[in-house]
């Protein structure tokens, strides 16, 4: 499952400070923060020196939302505002998608993080997000720190799900999770961020790669090495994140089950 362009920029504006975003820049990294929440978007990001940017990303009038102009510093600018349509949109999308994704509080969650950033300037959400997934060359001992530590936590948590009994459907699910990142993260360590410069931006790199090492290492390794411990599994968080990462990789991403080369990207 996937959120169509048009419900993830009605979410946004929806959740918003007054139901309106003031830039381009801007609604960029707001659309960006979703797969933070991982929340499956159809919009791709790659890196540029603000972070987050899909160039093809435009601020157009839809049955959803439309453009206004305002000034500032002496000159017209162009945003976005919800509109009926869109409001209707976002609640639909709410019951019908977010609610099989998050629960409640995690629902709560995003709203208030979306409403406090879109009180930000784009910069400002850039610099959040920089700190964040480590893209900055100054933070790059830091990125490949947290890369290294998660993969060789995935790499012990692998060793240990494989002695788990496939007796029980919810075990072999949670196992099969196990594996799966840590593959991912043998992919991102060797693979996507094998020749990262000490001190350039990995221009053009596709975001997944930091979106995942930020998942991977803030909430499902501690997810895991929790949930190895426990005799009862929590089924609903792992088919959760599961499914993120196997839809919303897809077609889109290398590290990927519909690519028919995968193998090759982690032997």
């Amino acid at each position: 499952m996937l959120i169509t362009k048009e419900e993830a920029i009605s979410l946004i504006l929806a959740f918003s400070k007054d139901h309106k975003i003031s830039s381009k820049t801007k609604l960029n990294k707001l659309l960006a923060r979703l797969n933070l929440f991982m929340i499956p978007i159809d919009v791709d990001f790659n890196l540029n020196k603000y972070g987050s940017y899909n160039s093809e990303l435009e601020l157009a009038t839809t049955p959803f939302y439309e453009t206004y102009t305002y000034p500032w510093q002496g000159a017209n600018w162009s945003g976005l505002r919800l509109v009926p349509q869109g409001e209707l949109l976002a609640e639909k999308v709410i019951n019908t998608k977010i609610k099989k994704i998050l629960p409640e509080e995690d629902i709560t969650k995003l709203k208030k993080t979306i409403y406090s950033l879109s009180e930000l300037g784009a910069g400002q959400i850039s610099e959040e997000e920089h700190k964040d997934l480590l893209v900055d060359p100054d933070e790059r001992h830091k990125l490949q720190q947290r890369i290294n530590i998660v993969h060789i936590e995935l790499l012990d948590l692998n060793s240990e799900a494989k002695k788990i009994s496939d007796e029980n459907p919810t075990d072999v699910r949670f196992a099969a999770l196990v594996e799966y990142c840590y593959y991912l993260s043998k992919y991102l360590k060797e693979k996507a961020f094998k020749n990262l410069e000490e001190t350039e931006y990995d221009f053009e790199a596709n975001m997944f790669n930091y979106y995942f090492m930020y998942i991977l290492a803030k909430e499902v390794v501690p997810f895991l090495k929790k949930q190895i411990q426990e005799e009862r599994k929590d089924i609903i968080r792992i088919n959760r994140y599961y499914q993120y990462f196997v839809n919303v990789a897809r077609t889109r991403y290398s590290f990927s089950l519909d690519n028919p080369d995968l193998k090759s990207l982690i032997s």
